[in-house]
């Protein structure tokens, strides 16, 4: 966020004098308007205004006491109690509850008057109250509670910095080394454990490079990438962060190898189905690197952790492999090429799925990962993705025919019916 899409000062009051906002010749009384309605007074008995400021308070052993670090303003709430009196009270009382029932949110707010504070634009809260008395005739209580409306969602898009995909996935590359940087530092890290997860973050990268195929000089330099990690395995007890570099450079290299074999002509293109063997579909080498990357939520290693140190360790390398997973699953998804609706949602929602899994407490990786989704939303938004439709070819019949029939390119039928047969087709038949 280049800075907050909404003020929140206190409104200007009626008057800095409290006689003079109070109006003693003609009494102001306090109100609360819904959106698009009329507003309903009422005679205001008592106010609470509270705020705040969430923080991370950390604690430390050994006489090390604590320190905070501020995280954000917290939600202003406004609770209000007063009266409906006078002989038309009953009537007050039916337009005071279809105020407050009128749908009220940060792009619809309601309007709370109150003489010696002003107006504040407000959501209605949860548990408003009308109370009646057998002994207070001619009147009945009220008590409500509002929180201050904000910015929505869509208005927080609008202001957010234009930051490319780009930027905001080397943000979060820079923030998730700095992380485990910190995280293992001489007396939380065990060597023995970092050596091991070491070991399976080499793995699960081979094994998403071991699934893609295409040309062999493609292949051998993904594989080197990922092999190449095994260089620095005496000195990453020493140096973590090289440990963590090393892993994103390498789910890099497989992306980017991924990517690389798809816009290959010798792979893919007008000609790709004629390079494989004429019985099987071109490999879907996003599609299978995707689904690999995307598993990691699960990401786990072997074994129980005996000592606070080792678990320290462990958490670390499965939080280190989850955000390299997620950056390389986020640059795949962002260059997959004419995304249906169903298969961007679904891949959409493995993604949150993923970023759901990271450790969120470094508030600079937390603010990384949501910068990625902003990021790759409004890349996936600006695509105008196309819906699938299903049509049952009761007899098999040529795909150049189907293409055109249907006004569905040729690789796009192949991309999405996995199709062997080069010639005909029949069945069920996906296309946009």
């Amino acid at each position: 966020m280049s800075g907050p899409v909404f003020d929140a000062a206190l409104p200007p009051p009626h008057s800095g004098d409290w006689r003079k906002a109070r109006r003693e010749d003609s009494p102001r009384f306090a109100s609360y308007t819904p959106p698009g309605g009329e507003g309903v007074p009422f005679v205001l008995n008592g106010f609470r205004f509270t705020g705040g400021q969430s923080k991370d308070t950390a604690e430390y052993p050994f006489g090390g006491q604590w320190s905070n670090e501020r995280l954000n303003e917290r939600p202003q709430t406004l609770n209000v109690e007063g009266f409906l009196r006078g002989a038309d009270y009953i009537l007050l009382r039916g337009a005071m509850v279809a105020a407050l029932r009128v749908p009220t949110d940060d792009d619809a707010p309601g309007i709370l008057d109150l003489p010696f504070w002003g107006r504040f634009p407000v959501v209605v809260g949860d548990g408003y109250e009308v109370s009646e008395r057998s002994d207070e005739q001619g009147q009945c209580r009220i008590s409500i509670p509002f929180t201050r409306a904000g910015a929505s969602p869509a208005a927080r898009m609008e202001a957010a910095p234009a930051a490319g995909l780009e930027d905001a996935l080397a943000d979060l590359r820079e923030a998730a080394v700095d992380n485990i940087d910190a995280a293992l530092d001489s007396r939380a890290l065990d060597g023995p454990s970092l050596r091991a997860g070491f070991g399976q973050v080499v793995a699960a990268l081979l094994a998403v490079a071991g699934r893609m195929q295409g040309p062999q000089r493609l292949l051998n330099s993904v594989t080197a990438a990922v092999t190449g990690i095994l260089n620095i395995g005496n000195q990453i007890v020493r140096a973590p962060r090289d440990f963590a570099l090393a892993a994103f450079n390498a789910a890099g290299a497989v992306a980017g190898g991924v990517i690389e074999i798809r816009n290959s002509a010798a792979s893919y293109g007008s000609g790709a189905h004629r390079t494989f063997l004429p019985s099987l579909p071109p490999p879907d080498n996003l599609r299978n690197a995707l689904l690999l990357f995307l598993s990691a939520a699960g990401f786990r290693l072997p074994g129980e952790p005996a000592t606070v140190a080792q678990e320290t360790t462990r958490h670390a390398t499965e939080n280190l492999y989850r955000t390299v997973a997620f950056l390389a699953a986020a640059e795949i998804i962002a260059d997959v090429e004419d995304p249906t609706r169903q298969s961007a949602a679904g891949y959409w929602r493995l993604l949150e799925r993923l970023a759901a899994s990271i450790d969120r407490e470094n508030p600079a990786v937390h603010a990384a990962l949501q910068n990625v989704l902003s990021a790759l939303s409004r890349r996936l938004a600006g695509q105008g993705l196309g819906a699938e439709a299903r049509r049952h070819i009761p007899s098999a019949a040529p795909i150049l025919y189907l293409s055109h029939h249907l006004g569905c390119e040729e690789d796009a039928l192949r991309r999405l019916n996995r199709i062997a047969d080069s010639f005909t087709v029949g069945g069920e038949v996906v296309y946009v």
